[in-house]
C-alpha cells in the first residue's frame, strides 16, 4: 500500500514491483499459515491478494525485457555486433513508455486496504509446530512435485510453476530460520538462489517470445540474439537442476522430521534462559 500510494510517483516501476513481491510474500505466509486459518478465510483472503496482483502485472514486462537484454549484451559483449542489441533496446523502449494504470492501482490499493483491515478479525486456531506444519510441508511437497515436472520437461511453462513453488519454501524457511536454525538458514539461502535463477530463465523466455517472428521489426540479425538467449537458458537451467537437486534432496516424510526438529531445538534454545526465573 505504501509502495502504491506514497512511491509510485517517484519510481513508478520500481514501486510497483515491489508491490508485487510483497503480495507474493504475503500469499507465501496464508500457505504456510493453511493450519492455522480457517479455509474459506485463507481462500477469501488469497483471491483478494491474486485480483490485486493482477492488476499490477503487465506493467513492467517492457522495462524487464531491456534490463534482460542489457544483461544479456554485457555477458556476451563482442559476439553479436551492438547495433543489433540497441536497434532491439530501442524498440522495447519505445513499447515500455508508458505510466502504469493509475485506476487499477486504486483498486489495488483499495483491496489491500480492505485486506489489512480484516487482519486483527482473523481466528488463529492453534500456535507452535502444529499450526505451521501442514501448509510448510505443502510446499515443499507441492515445489518437489513441480521440480520433477520441470527436469522432466523444461517448458516455460513447467520452469515458471516451479519457480512459484521455490518462492514459496524461500520466503517460508526465511521466516522461520531465526529459530529453526543456520541449516534451515542455508536452505533458504539456496532457494533464494534458485529462484533467482529461474527468474533469469524466465526474463529471458519473455524476451525470446517478444523477438519472435513478425514482432520485432528491426534490420538486424535478431536469430543471433535469439541464439544467444537459448544458450544462456540453457547455462541457467543447467545450474537450477543441479541446485534443485540440493533444494529437494530429502523425501517429505524427511523434510518434516528434519524441521519439526530444527524447530523444537530452536524453541528450546529459547526458552532456557527463562527456565531460572521464578516469574
Amino acid at each position: 500500500i505504501s509502495e502504491l500510494s506514497e512511491r509510485i510517483n517517484d519510481d513508478p516501476v520500481g514501486a510497483v514491483h515491489n508491490a508485487r513481491k510483497a503480495i507474493k510474500k504475503e500469499r507465501s505466509l496464508l500457505r504456510l499459515a493453511r493450519g492455522v486459518i480457517a479455509s474459506e478465510d485463507r481462500r477469501r483472503e488469497n483471491a483478494a491478494l491474486r485480483e490485486a496482483a493482477r492488476e499490477l502485472s503487465g506493467t513492467r514486462d517492457a522495462d524487464v525485457m531491456t534490463a534482460t537484454l542489457d544483461d544479456l549484451a554485457d555477458r556476451f559483449a563482442g559476439q553479436v555486433p551492438a547495433k543489433a542489441f540497441d536497434a532491439i533496446r530501442e524498440q522495447l523502449r519505445s513499447r515500455s513508455r508508458h505510466r502504469p494504470d493509475s485506476a487499477l492501482q486504486a483498486r489495488a490499493v483499495q483491496e489491500l486496504g480492505a485486506l489489512r483491515v480484516r487482519v486483527d478479525d482473523w481466528k488463529l486456531v492453534r500456535g507452535g509446530w502444529k499450526g505451521i506444519e501442514s501448509g510448510l510441508l505443502r510446499s515443499y511437497t507441492r515445489g518437489r512435485k513441480a521440480f520433477a515436472r520441470a527436469r522432466g520437461e523444461r517448458s516455460v511453462e513447467n520452469l515458471h510453476a516451479w519457480r512459484k513453488r521455490v518462492k514459496d519454501l524461500w520466503y517460508q524457511e526465511r521466516l522461520l530460520s531465526p529459530t529453526c536454525g543456520p541449516g534451515v538458514r542455508g536452505q533458504a539461502k539456496d532457494a533464494h538462489r534458485l529462484a533467482d535463477l529461474l527468474g533469469d530463465d524466465h526474463d529471458l523466455a519473455l524476451l525470446r517470445e517478444e523477438l519472435a517472428p513478425n514482432t520485432m521489426p528491426v534490420p538486424v540479425d535478431v536469430h543471433a540474439v535469439v541464439e544467444l538467449i537459448d544458450h544462456r537458458r540453457d547455462e541457467l537451467q543447467t545450474e537450477a537442476i543441479a541446485l534443485g537437486e540440493r533444494v529437494y534432496a530429502d523425501s517429505p516424510k524427511t523434510f518434516r522430521r528434519r524441521m519439526r526438529t530444527s524447530w523444537r531445538a530452536g524453541r528450546a534454545l529459547a526458552e532456557a534462559p527463562q527456565e531460572g526465573h521464578p516469574a
